[in-house]
């Protein structure tokens, strides 16, 4: 397949190995390329319309009018899906991180990751057509289709990683949960097999009330009878409104561990876009990143206004912003600060800045300013000079 792309006219590459990068950048799920865009557009189209032909399938009435267009809008995502898979594995060895001679251990590699099984599994509908299952089956089996936008959703890329971190905590929490289930069934099985030997005729019948009732769910189908039974159940209760309880604060600390983690790592790297700081070191830019706080404005945003207290400074890290002074503004833009001299001085602000562009800031307040002052004092003294500069040069305008 590969072999007829490099032959083909769409494609006008003449080392292969640059063919093999361009479709793996292609394929990227955060590739900006708008060959990508138009790939994601097509991947997420042909999967919803593949979802909903799976679906509609299933309503006799839709089928009797409209079942060859569902075959055929099925059949065309299935056909995609395997394309894809075959243009996955081949480029894979294109990934950044492989070296020279090792194009099968990284298709390797792919082929066993999440987004590899994934891709494989999208083609469960074709294996069930090759072993003659029947219809309801294949189309049924696309139901795992649902998964493919995993691989572009960073909300469900982020509930993987927190599930990851939490690994060990829930596994213990899964296993107690285990155990409360299984002494449940048992106890409540002996407590009320002989008044209800039906109802709790072995303890994998049991069971049945015990997930129901462990999970607080409780439908009432089947209720103990004897005081024994009534009291295990009420302990069983307990266990599941506590299991449940460690479960949601586990889960939580554990969204909120990564959200830190991402929103450091976003200023890290904004930090480390700022020139002031970029030759810093990499342990001044970490305590620095933990004192500033990045903020998104839209264009015509007025930022500060002239004469009100100033409680922080602002890094410019993407953007320009026009500082309204006489007799000219003044424009700034990336990389430079403004709003330090109402910090340095104790004063209020000098002059009213309107963001021009999309801007992107770091912000440091008057607590952290003092803190980075005491921590990093060649900092403070060239952020300290600017502010004396453009003083020295207003007192000269006015």
């Amino acid at each position: 397949m590969l072999a007829c792309l490099r032959k083909s006219r769409l494609f006008h590459f003449k080392d292969g190995g640059v063919l093999e990068r361009r479709i793996y950048d292609w394929l990227s799920a955060d590739s900006k390329a708008w060959q990508a865009v138009l790939f994601r557009v097509i991947h997420h189209l042909l999967a919803v319309s593949g979802l909903a032909a799976l679906v509609l399938d299933t309503v006799t009435t839709i089928n009797a009018s409209f079942g060859h267009i569902l075959d055929l809008v099925f059949d065309t995502t299935l056909v995609f899906f395997a394309i894809e898979f075959a243009l996955r594995l081949i480029v894979a060895p294109a990934a950044p991180w492989v070296r020279q001679g090792e194009s099968w251990r990284a298709r390797r590699q792919w082929a066993t990751s999440s987004a590899g099984v994934i891709d494989l599994l999208a083609l469960l509908p074709l294996a069930a057509l090759a072993a003659g299952a029947p219809q309801l089956l294949v189309r049924v089996a696309g139901v795992v289709w649902i998964f493919k936008f995993g691989h572009y959703s960073e909300g469900l890329a982020l509930v993987g990683r927190v599930l990851r971190n939490a690994r060990g905590p829930v596994e213990s929490l899964f296993m107690a949960f285990l155990v409360v289930l299984l002494l449940a069934a048992t106890l409540e099985y002996v407590s009320e097999h002989p008044s209800q030997p039906e109802a709790f005729s072995s303890i994998p019948a049991s069971l049945y009330w015990a997930v129901t009732t462990l999970t607080t769910t409780g439908y009432g189908d089947v209720v103990p009878l004897t005081s024994f039974g009534r009291f295990v159940a009420g302990l069983v209760m307990v266990c599941g409104i506590a299991t449940f309880a460690f479960l949601a604060g586990i889960l939580a600390n554990a969204f909120a561990e990564e959200m830190r983690r991402r929103e450091f790592l976003r200023t890290w790297d904004m930090v480390a876009r700022v020139p002031l700081f970029r030759d810093v070191g990499a342990g001044t830019i970490a305590e620095v990143a933990k004192l500033l706080r990045p903020q998104d404005v839209p264009a015509g945003t007025i930022v500060t206004r002239r004469g009100e207290p100033g409680d922080c400074m602002y890094f410019i890290v993407a953007g320009e912003v026009e500082i309204q002074i006489h007799p000219a503004p003044l424009v700034l833009g990336t990389g430079q600060f403004f709003g330090e001299i109402a910090l340095v001085t104790g004063g209020p602000r000098t002059a009213t800045v309107i963001a021009r562009q999309s801007c992107e800031f770091l912000l440091l307040d008057l607590a952290d300013f003092r803190r980075l002052a005491a921590q990093q004092p060649e900092l403070m003294r060239a952020i300290d000079e600017e502010a004396h500069r453009r003083l020295s040069a207003a007192q000269q305008r006015r």
